[in-house]
């Protein structure tokens, strides 16, 4: 089991006075994120760990690691070349949707902050958040001479926000051979846009926090919503028992290239990380050799990485794909 250095945290997420004990020693929240972060690796750095040890496990095994990209290739919209947001929000249960619709500059929402998004982006990349009439005008100027087309999605309430993150099981779909909770925190405003590249946000796992039965029911909540091959679900709820009870909201789903966050918890050595990824990495091979073949396929990374860019030869290539 891998073992993280000891970060126990006091008081309540948001809270600007909260501090942490790490090693015995109480610091303020804001330092001991400096200190501890440097810890592990960046994400690039993680990426590039994962997609080599990835190629390898798939070359020991004889499978192709191109064949990553079609373990969700039923829910990829092949006309749009994307993995829609629009599409994958008809598949979460009304009671856990935010309301969310393609951006139209007549339209006015009736309750604020709300969310911009492309429909497409990694990263959070391009989004931004209007928390007025005011700041929706200003941001849809910037972004009126964008060919992406855009979404706008009515902001959660809830004060905590979670990612969930699953692989199937290479043998039997209905189980998972990888599953984390991690909790993303972010002090420095009120309805953050969290990402990788947002150096207030932080990410703690709290995967252990839950007994193997409070799994199970995660499990289901994502199985509800579909059979995906990997996937990180992006959500708020005010605590860890209306996560498990159903009270909460999707912000977002992540089937393209999902990153198992919880391995940017600054409480995990590099030690740490390199064997979750080697083992991690090794059960997708598994999973993509055992992926079901009778799906159709679709050049999802060629049309992903082609999606909107201009030029005679982009264009090309996606009509002939």
């Amino acid at each position: 089991m891998v073992q993280r250095l000891p970060l126990v945290r006091q008081g309540m997420p948001g809270c600007p006075c909260m501090e942490e004990q790490v090693a015995g020693l109480e610091v303020p929240v804001s330092l001991k994120y400096q200190v501890v972060h440097s810890y592990g690796p960046g994400p690039m750095k993680m990426t590039i760990v994962m997609v080599a040890a990835y190629i390898l496990d798939c070359v020991l095994i004889g499978t192709k690691p191109c064949k990553y990209f079609q373990l969700n290739s039923r829910y990829f919209n092949n006309e749009k070349g994307v993995f829609s947001k629009i599409d994958l929000d008809k598949l979460i249960p009304i009671e856990w949707r935010l309301a969310q619709q393609y951006d139209d500059a007549g339209y006015i929402p009736e309750h604020f902050p709300v969310f911009l998004k492309p429909e497409w982006g990694q990263n959070a990349s391009g989004i931004y958040r209007a928390d007025d009439p005011v700041s929706l005008r200003e941001i849809r100027q910037q972004i009126g001479c964008s060919q992406v087309p855009y979404i706008i999605q009515q902001g959660a309430l809830e004060a905590r926000e979670f990612e969930i993150f699953s692989l199937q099981h290479h043998r039997n779909k209905g189980e998972y051979s990888i599953f984390s909770v991690t909790e993303v925190i972010n002090e420095s405003e009120r309805n953050p846009i969290n990402g990788i590249h947002n150096r207030d946000t932080t990410y703690h796992d709290i995967t252990e926090q839950f007994s193997e039965p409070q799994k199970q029911i995660l499990w289901n909540t994502v199985c509800q919503i579909g059979q995906f091959g990997i996937s990180r679900l992006s959500l708020r709820a005010n605590s860890t028992e209306d996560l498990l009870a159903g009270r909460f909201h999707i912000i977002e789903l992540n089937l393209f290239t999902p990153m198992p966050i919880h391995m940017l918890d600054p409480g995990y050595t590099v030690r740490d990380w390199l064997g979750m990824s080697l083992g991690y990495m090794w059960k997708l091979a598994r999973l993509t050799k055992c992926r079901d073949k009778t799906l159709e396929e679709y050049p999802i990374y060629t049309k992903m990485m082609l999606y909107n860019r201009p030029g005679r030869l982009a264009n090309l290539i996606r009509k002939n794909r």
